[in-house]
């Protein structure tokens, strides 16, 4: 029966105790079945065990594996304390409910039992309590093998991208046993420690030297001698050590060649290759197989070359004419590998030297080859988008993804199906896997249907003509694929671009010239001998330098945007082209902004620079300058430390905004013109030239200030591109201003705004944490803004009304009377015959209006004095009848004499 697991954290339980016994809380077995949303199978969900099961070499009865990562002697059963479980719900909490015991795939659940009590090679006995021990003579019998290596399954299982890692980083990865002693296990039998021996190297320390700390040599030799430890581990530290015997090797090598003055002599060893098989796929590309005239001698052969070769390499080929070129590697190793070489209709001498002259028994030089194509391990589904010969970076990675029983699609683009090569490996991998977009039948390969239905937690991969990594590039970026998840393999590189010259920094400070044919990779190999060079169209990184001063037009797929602020390729390096130095009457001045948490790259901006040249001419023009285009955060404070790098401190008074000459000058341009027809504004500043009364001014900044939106409590923005004016000390200053900001263009050293050259506590600063820690403080009183709103839609409204009274006085239309009116001006312009006609067609309807709306008026006065009448009428009829009524009461009756 099983033991209760709780579901939240035991205090008694300390998972730095020794231990010497613990409980086996849960038994759990499972069978393959598809991982949710893939087609890949696992036997990672596990289910509960009641009563004795039965252990075998290869595990619990009824457990079954993927043998491809798990199973085997040495991952026979595998183990985790379930104490995890409460950490990981609260580091977690999206994913708090998957987080229950079983959860990470384990036969075996302990509570007390972890990372950091168990040594490899522990050996241990299962069995029932003692009150139930028919079993004691001979337990079952078990060894600590390996650490559990995560993998993608429990980023998916949990759908936490990039998961797995923590589990290593945080030592809760679980274990393997190997079975010593076949037998049974049930819940609630006792596990025991048996005997430990290598007490030194429990499995968080296995973990620190496995993941962690990987540059130890000595630790990594120790590991590699542990016999008890796994072979997937054990044969990892031993690969590790030997690469580090190598590296140090070369290194002492590359030391005694400093002394005779020969460099690396390593490092670009060029090697003699035959061409041995040469098969035409298509009517354009042909496969060529290479093999080495003295062949690599690897370990396990008593060698010390690294001879395997990773999918997804490329190999740098010198060809007879004096090319230097990189194919992709379709498969092979660094003995005999493939290429397939598509003809370039615009070929530069590369693909039309191999088709024509590269024949059976032909030698090539072969130097570095390079892993290119990196391997997303972490990845739940990989999508795979080739276009013609760009099947070649990616065949043998869709192979190797495929055996190893990875979810992976393979969407093949070609003009028609007789242009498929390597037709019959594609055909091996399934139509479930491999899917081809043939353009002849019809079949457009849709990039951007793809993106959208493809699995959670997709990594993709693209390499084919120019206009399909375009169409890749616009689309991942409009999805918002993050850089990490997506690979760009590019054919060629654009190498076009205006020579420039470079300083090297760690080279003495040698000054090298780029040519416009060249790049900056081969000039720097033309001076030294190590510069490290591979793919040679941006794919790799290996020729990656740091970047101190200058602007870059960064190509090629390499650096992400974070890495492009210190860094570039030396094979796509291009000078960014040069911005001008004026622009009509300004000077073009290119101010650096630093980095900042919000945005961590530098960027330039442009500042407009002229004299001030007003209309109207005042006192201080001669010593002032003209400037737009300022940045948004532009203070009185930055243009002091701005001019104070160009000309020195001292030089300057002063800065004016636009907003701020606004308010200080109310008879200027009124904020409201932005809002108000242009036509309308020239004729509202016209009528005012001519009523020009002082209560009308008053009235008028009254309206403005009540319409104008309330201030916030901090500094204001600037509008973009708003202007400046800028006091300096005198005229010369200003002449030196002029001269400074072209020296900046010569030197190419471009003074900083703001940052550590402002004073302290001047100028609060901006960015992202400004945003988070003011944005609610910053919105103004609901009440004040509503007031501000509808002032200014009053005063628009009667502004318009009033530009159009004037706009039709100065049309020249006649009023209600067909008079036209003359302004003091003259008649704005002679009207034209089809402005008269309309005119005079709209006074005639006018009259004849107004003669109706006159009869209409006398027809209501004649209606009014007829009941004004008849009510006289009514009234003195009363009269007379009340009159006849007092008689006859006065009178009494009457009787007339006979």
């Amino acid at each position: 029966m099983p033991h209760q697991v709780r579901d939240d954290p035991d205090p008694s339980v300390d998972l730095d105790a020794p231990f010497t016994s613990d409980i086996i809380l849960e038994v759990r077995t499972g069978r393959m079945k598809p991982m949710p949303g893939l087609t890949v199978q696992s036997g990672i969900d596990k289910t509960l065990r009641d009563g004795p099961v039965r252990v075998t070499d290869m595990g619990l009865e009824g457990d079954e594996h993927d043998p491809t990562f798990h199973g085997g002697l040495d991952k026979a059963i595998h183990g985790y304390c379930s104490s995890h479980y409460p950490t990981w719900r609260t580091e977690f909490p999206s994913a708090a409910a998957s987080f229950q015991p079983g959860a990470f795939g384990e036969n075996l659940v302990t509570a007390r039992l972890n990372e950091r009590n168990l040594c490899i090679g522990d050996i241990v006995s299962i069995s029932p309590p003692q009150d139930q021990d028919q079993e004691k003579d001979n337990p079952l019998l078990l060894q600590v093998s390996l650490p559990r290596q995560p993998c993608f399954k429990l980023n998916h299982r949990f759908q936490l991208k990039n998961f797995a890692p923590n589990t290593w980083k945080t030592s809760r990865t679980g274990w393997y046993f190997r079975v010593l002693r076949p037998g049974t296990v049930r819940a609630g039998d006792t596990i025991r420690l048996v005997e430990r021996r290598h007490p030194a190297w429990t499995l968080e320390r296995v973990q620190e030297y496995l993941h962690r700390d990987t540059a130890d040599a000595a630790m990594n030799e120790t590991l590699a001698g542990i016999e008890a430890l796994g072979a997937e581990c054990r044969d990892a530290f031993r690969g590790r050590v030997v690469r580090q015997r190598r590296a140090r090797e070369r290194r002492e090598r590359e030391q005694k060649g400093k002394g005779k003055g020969k460099g690396k002599e390593q490092q670009q060893k060029w090697r003699e290759f035959r061409v041995v098989e040469r098969v035409r796929e298509t009517a354009r590309v042909v496969a060529f197989v290479l093999e080495a005239v003295e062949p690599l001698v690897g370990a396990d052969a008593g060698g010390e070359e690294e001879v395997e070769l990773r999918p997804g390499a490329h190999a740098k080929i010198r060809l007879g004419n004096g090319l230097v070129r990189a194919y992709s590697v379709v498969d092979g190793d660094r003995n005999r590998f493939r290429l397939g070489v598509a003809l370039d209709e615009k070929s530069r001498g590369g693909s039309s030297y191999l088709h024509e002259t590269a024949q059976i028994g032909h030698t090539l030089q072969v130097g570095a080859i390079t892993a290119a194509v990196p391997l997303a391990g972490a990845a739940s589904h990989h999508i795979f988008v080739a276009g013609g010969v760009g099947i070649t970076a990616f065949l043998a990675l869709v192979e190797r993804y495929k055996l190893i029983n990875f979810s992976v699609t393979l969407h093949y683009a070609v003009r028609s199906a007789e242009e498929v090569p390597f037709r019959e490996r594609l055909a091996r991998l399934g139509d479930h896997v491999v899917v081809i977009h043939d353009k002849a039948a019809g079949q457009r390969l849709d990039i951007r249907r793809i993106i959208e239905d493809m699995p959670w937690n997709s990594q993709l991969y693209f390499c084919g003509p120019q206009r399909l990594m375009d169409e890749a590039a616009r689309e991942t970026k409009a999805h918002g694929i993050a850089e990490k998840e997506v690979h760009f393999e590019a054919f060629s590189a654009d190498l076009s671009g205006d020579p420039f010259e470079v300083v090297v920094a760690n080279k003495g400070g040698k000054t090298i010239q780029v040519g416009e044919e060249e790049t900056l990779l081969e000039c720097l190999q033309k001076e030294f001998d190590d510069v490290d060079s591979s793919c040679a169209v941006g794919n790799c990184g290996t020729c990656r330098v740091t970047l101190k001063d200058g602007r870059v037009d960064h190509r090629g797929t390499a650096l992400t945007e974070a890495e492009k602020a210190t860094s570039m390729l030396a094979c796509l390096a291009v000078k960014m082209p040069s911005g001008p130095t004026t622009i009509g009457d300004f000077s073009v001045l290119p101010v650096s902004i630093p980095p900042l948490p919000s945005f961590p790259r530098n960027v330039v901006h442009y500042l407009y620079v002229r004299r001030n040249a007003p209309k109207i001419p005042t006192a201080t023009d001669a010593r002032s300058l003209f400037l737009t285009n300022v940045p948004v955060d532009s203070t009185e404070a930055h243009f002091r430390a701005l001019f104070a790098s160009l000309v020195g401190a001292g030089r300057f008074e002063s800065a004016a905004f636009e907003d701020e000459r606004k308010d200080a000058h109310s008879q200027s341009q009124s904020p409201f013109d932005a809002a108000r027809p242009a036509h309308a504004a020239r004729l509202l500043q016209a009528h005012s030239k001519k009523r020009k009364r002082e209560d009308e001014e008053a009235e008028r900044a009254r309206e403005e200030a009540a319409a104008r939106l309330p201030s916030t409590w901090t500094r204001p923005l600037r509008k973009s591109g708003s202007t400046a004016v800028v006091l300096l000390a005198d005229e010369k200053s200003v002449e030196q201003v002029l001269k400074a900001i072209g020296k900046v263009h010569k030197t190419k050293k471009y003074p900083a705004w703001g940052g550590d050259n402002l004073p302290e506590g001047k100028v609060p600063p901006l960015g992202s944490i400004w945003l988070k820690s003011h944005n609610r403080l910053s919105y103004p009183d609901k009440g004040a803004l509503q007031a501000s709103v509808d002032a200014f839609s009053a005063l628009f409204a009667r502004r318009e009304q009033e530009a159009a009274e004037i706009a039709k006085r100065l049309r020249n239309e006649p009023d209600e009377d067909g008079f036209v009116t003359v302004t003091r001006g003259g008649r704005a312009a002679t009207a034209g015959r089809n402005e008269a006609e309309e005119a005079k067609r709209k006074m005639l309807e006018r009259q004849e209006k107004k003669k109706e709306e006159l009869t209409n008026f006398y027809r209501f006065q004649l209606r009014e004095r007829k009941k004004e009448e008849q009510a006289e009428l009514l009234k003195r009829f009363d009269d007379d009848r009340r009159k006849l009524e007092a008689m006859r009461v006065k009178r009494g009756k009457f009787i007339p004499e006979a």
